[in-house]
């Protein structure tokens, strides 16, 4: 055969010509599954370290600080081998494309590398099991197991605004006061905590009502009533503190949520091209098998 017929050949061979779509499906696909399985079977470990950590006993369980760095570093690891496993799978499947440049090649083995991260990421989401979901749902089990004993001791206490009441209206042996009194005094405190402060004409008449009804010197009403508004005062701020603090911690999962995501991209991208170049040079990996 000439030289001339050799040439026409090679170019016009299957494998050095490459039509239709440069996406390969099915070796993307493998890729997402292979890296929904890792990132589940992670997780899994992952949520398994994570109840360890905690307990019942809040003396005796890590603080939710620590548990929210484990679960982040464990979610960015988790990500980024899930990632890095699934791009080297399609990046190696994929047909070599001898039609284009080494660089092409390379471009094209991480643009499928990240085609896996997505289509990964959306498989692993509609199976609610991704590295993300599953490090959310550790710092969410943790958080309730460590406070759950302190949960379960502020539910058997009575509310901040009845305690207040119970304070401010304490009987020695005097009548008690009715509902009726218990009903108003409690209007004019929540009245209050609205603006921060009692309105003067409010203390001075709820004061009176409870020195007469208790058979006590007005200053002593009008100290137990402060004491009591200063007590709900203390439990609204304590509110708002919790809140600010959940809004502040939401941020920053958000934040750490997309890094991570954005970190299995950059995984899943450099992985593929890793895999191209061992297809292109058929590197032997059986020795990583014991063959």
């Amino acid at each position: 055969m000439s030289m001339e017929t050799t040439e026409i050949l090679a170019v016009s061979s299957p494998e050095k010509h490459h039509s239709g779509s440069y996406l390969e499906w099915s070796a993307i696909l493998g890729g997402a599954v292979l890296g929904a399985a890792i990132s589940t079977l992670l997780t899994a470990f992952g949520s398994a370290v994570g109840l360890s950590m905690v307990s019942v006993d809040t003396a005796r369980s890590s603080g939710l600080t620590a548990l929210a760095i484990a679960a982040g570093l464990w979610a960015l690891w988790v990500t980024v081998t899930a990632s890095a496993a699934g791009g080297y799978l399609a990046g190696r499947m994929r047909r070599p494309a001898f039609d284009a440049s080494a660089h092409e090649r390379s471009v094209r083995d991480g643009a499928h590398g990240l085609v896996v991260w997505a289509a990964g990421a959306l498989l692993v989401a509609a199976l609610a099991t991704s590295a993300i979901t599953g490090a959310a749902r550790t710092v969410a089990a943790g958080a309730a197991a460590a406070t759950a004993g302190a949960g379960a001791l502020i539910g058997q206490q009575a509310d901040p605004l009845g305690s207040s009441l119970d304070a401010l209206m304490r009987s020695a042996g005097t009548t008690p006061a009715t509902p009726a009194e218990r009903e108003e005094a409690s209007r004019i405190l929540i009245a209050g905590l609205s603006t921060g402060t009692l309105d003067a004409a409010d203390r001075t008449y709820i004061a009176s009502r409870m020195a007469t009804r208790l058979n006590i010197p007005q200053p002593e009403a009008e100290k137990r009533l402060d004491d009591a508004f200063a007590k709900l005062n203390q439990a609204k701020e304590t509110a708002k503190q919790a809140a600010e603090r959940a809004r502040k911690a939401s941020v920053i999962a958000a934040f750490v949520a997309a890094a991570v995501l954005l970190v299995g991209a950059a995984a899943a991208w450099f992985a593929a091209q890793l895999g191209g170049t061992h297809r292109d040079e058929e590197m032997d990996l059986s020795a990583f098998f014991g063959r």
